[in-house]
C-alpha cells in the first residue's frame, strides 16, 4: 500500500483523511507543529490502527526549499496538503503558510520522481473571476468570499496557480489533484457530493471532503493532462460514481 505524507496533520479534514487513510491499510506519517496533538492524531486512525499513523513535529511556516526537499524525498508514495493558518496570526501567518508553505512543498514534490500523486486541499474561492457556469447567486457568494476573506482567498489562488506553472515546468510524471472545497462543516458526510463543476453557493462537510479526497488517491483511473481542479460541494451524487465520472470525462475547473 502506499506510504502518505500528510501537512497539517491536524485539521480537521485532516483527522478524517488519516481515518479513511488507516482503515484502508495506508500508512500515513502526520505533519503536526505541537507535540500535544499527537494523542489526537493516534486516535483519529482508530481503535487498532493506532500504528499506521506516525506522527512528525515540524513547522510548516518554518521549512525552507531545503527542509521541503528532504522530508518529501523520504519514501512517500503520495503527499496531501491540508494545512492552513485557519485564520490565526494574521494576513501575514495566511501567507506564509497558505500560499509560501505550500508553494515551497509543491516545488518539492515537483523535484521528487517518487512521489506519484499530489493531493492539494484548497478552497472554491481560489479563482480570479468568476466560473461561467455559475448562477447569479453563485457569483454574489464568490464575490462575498473575496470580500470576507480576501487575503486567503488570494493566497489559495496563488498556491493553485503555482501548481499549475510548476507541474508543466518541472516535467514531473505524477498525477496532482486540486481539491476546492466549498464552506466547511462539521456535519456528518452523508457520502453524496457534487464534484467538479459544481456551484458556488453552498457547503460540504470535512467528512465528504476526506471522502473525495482519499477516492481521487485510491482510484485506479489516471488523470487526464496530469492534474485537475476539482469543486466540491455536498450534493446528490456518490462519491465513489463522482470520482469515476469526473476522472473519466477529464473534467477539470482550472483558470489558466
Amino acid at each position: 500500500m502506499p506510504n502518505v505524507l500528510l501537512l497539517g496533520g491536524h485539521g480537521k479534514v485532516a483527522l478524517q483523511i488519516t481515518r479513511i487513510l488507516a482503515q484502508n491499510g495506508h500508512t500515513i506519517t502526520s505533519v503536526i507543529r505541537n507535540a500535544d496533538h499527537i494523542p489526537d492524531i493516534k486516535s483519529a486512525a482508530g481503535p487498532g490502527k493506532e500504528s499506521a499513523v506516525t506522527p512528525l513535529v515540524a513547522s510548516i511556516e518554518e521549512s525552507t526549499d531545503e527542509s521541503a526537499k528532504e522530508l518529501v524525498g523520504k519514501g512517500f508514495d503520495w503527499v496531501i496538503w491540508s494545512a492552513g493558518a485557519g485564520g490565526k496570526g494574521g494576513p501575514s501567518r495566511t501567507k506564509a503558510i497558505d500560499e509560501d508553505g505550500a508553494n515551497r512543498f509543491s516545488k518539492a514534490i515537483f523535484s521528487t520522481p517518487s512521489v506519484k500523486k499530489y493531493l492539494m486541499v484548497s478552497a472554491s474561492c481560489s479563482r480570479s473571476k468568476p466560473a461561467p457556469w455559475w448562477s447569479d447567486s453563485d457569483v454574489e457568494s464568490f464575490k462575498g468570499a473575496w470580500k470576507a476573506i480576501p487575503v486567503y482567498c488570494e493566497a489559495k489562488l496563488a498556491a493553485d496557480r503555482f501548481i499549475l506553472e510548476e507541474s508543466k515546468r518541472s516535467g514531473w510524471g505524477g498525477e496532482w489533484f486540486d481539491l476546492r472545497p466549498g464552506a466547511l462543516t462539521d456535519e456528518p458526510g452523508k457520502g453524496k457530493v457534487d464534484l467538479g463543476k459544481a456551484k458556488q453557493g453552498g457547503s460540504v462537510s470535512r467528512e465528504n471532503v476526506a471522502k473525495v479526497a482519499v477516492g481521487l488517491l485510491e482510484s485506479h483511473i489516471k488523470v487526464q493532462n496530469g492534474g485537475t481542479w476539482l469543486d466540491l460541494l455536498d450534493g446528490e451524487e456518490d462519491v465513489d460514481k463522482a470520482v469515476e465520472r469526473v476522472l473519466k470525462e477529464g473534467v477539470d475547473v482550472r483558470e489558466e
